[in-house]
C-alpha cells in the first residue's frame, strides 16, 4: 500500500525545480532571473502552513536578512553577482535557523569545487565539450572569467531540502 503524499511534497518540490531553474540559468547565461528568487520568497508561505513539523518562521526570516546583509556587502566587493545575492537570501529564508549552517558548508564547498573545476583548462575542456554538445550559453559561460556561483547555492539548498524536509 502507498502512503500518500502530503502537499507540502509538492510546495518543496516547488521550490526544488525553482532552485534548478536558477542554477540552469547561471550556468547558461551567468543570470539568475529576479522571478526565480521572488517566486522562492512567496512559496514560502505554503511550506510554514503546510510543513508537518513547526517551522521557526520568523528565525528563518531573521536569517535570511543576516544572509542578504552579508552578501550584500560581497556585492559591493563584486565578488558576487547581484543574482547571487538574492538567490542566497531566498535559499537561507527556507533553511531557517536550523538549516542555515549545513546550508552554509555545503554551499561553500560547492562553491570551492567550483573553482577548482573552473581553472582556466578545465575550463577550457568544459567549454569544449559544451560547444560540441550543442550548448553555445554554457560554453560561453565556461569561457568567461566568472564563476555561476547559483550552482553552489542550488546545491547547498537542495542538499539541505532534502534532508531536511523530504526525510
Amino acid at each position: 500500500m502507498f502512503a500518500p503524499v502530503s502537499l507540502h511534497f509538492f510546495v518543496v518540490f516547488g521550490f526544488l525545480g525553482l532552485l534548478a531553474w536558477a542554477v540552469i540559468s547561471d550556468l547558461s547565461s551567468l543570470k539568475i532571473p529576479n522571478r526565480v528568487s521572488l517566486a522562492i520568497v512567496c512559496l514560502y508561505p505554503a511550506h510554514v502552513l503546510l510543513s508537518p513539523a513547526p517551522v521557526d518562521w520568523t528565525g528563518a526570516v531573521l536569517v535570511a536578512m543576516g544572509v542578504f546583509a552579508v552578501t550584500t556587502v560581497f556585492f559591493a566587493f563584486r565578488w558576487m553577482g547581484g543574482g547571487d545575492v538574492k538567490l542566497f537570501a531566498a535559499t537561507a529564508l527556507w533553511m531557517g535557523p536550523q538549516g542555515i549552517l549545513g546550508f552554509l558548508f555545503v554551499t561553500a564547498l560547492a562553491g570551492g569545487l567550483l573553482a577548482l573545476i573552473l581553472k582556466k583548462e578545465v575550463r577550457t575542456a568544459l567549454a569544449f565539450a559544451a560547444d560540441s554538445l550543442g550548448q553555445k550559453g554554457i560554453r560561453d559561460t565556461f569561457l568567461e572569467n566568472a564563476v555561476p556561483y547559483g550552482l553552489a547555492i542550488g546545491v547547498g539548498g537542495a542538499f539541505v531540502a532534502v534532508k531536511t524536509f523530504l526525510a
